[in-house]
């Protein structure tokens, strides 16, 4: 939130619509609840959503700034060759821009999605 609110000013200077997009999880779902551990992350991801619903409700009527949550899907992340996660982070950071461009303009759509540009539930 600090990040968005020191870069709020060159974002409404932006020549187009300027798009935040806030790397949540599916950890983050309150209704797709299933973990038992990693209590924290979890917490930190809804919190994060709710967050991002807050921005979305400040700017609903403001068409030069476009706000999501993401969960960018299982990114193999730990550099391990034995992890099962099936993106790469350069896989995943590709899927990701495009999908960026894709959602810049979607004023209407839901705010939580997948790298599949699928809705998440809240």
């Amino acid at each position: 939130m600090r990040v968005i609110k020191a870069f709020y000013p060159l974002l409404k200077k932006s020549n187009g619509t300027a798009l935040i997009m806030n790397i949540s999880s599916e950890a983050g779902s309150i209704s797709k609840c299933y973990r038992t551990n990693m209590i924290d992350y979890g917490m930190a991801k809804a919190a994060l959503n709710m967050a991002t619903m807050n921005l979305v409700n400040t700017f609903m009527d403001d068409r030069s700034i476009n706000i999501f949550c993401i969960h960018p899907g299982w990114i193999r992340t730990e550099g391990r060759a034995d992890n099962p996660a099936p993106l790469s982070s350069y896989e995943a950071a590709e899927i990701l821009m495009e999908l960026f461009e894709k959602k810049r303009f979607d004023f209407d759509g839901h705010r939580f999605i997948t790298n599949l540009n699928e809705d998440y539930p809240f």
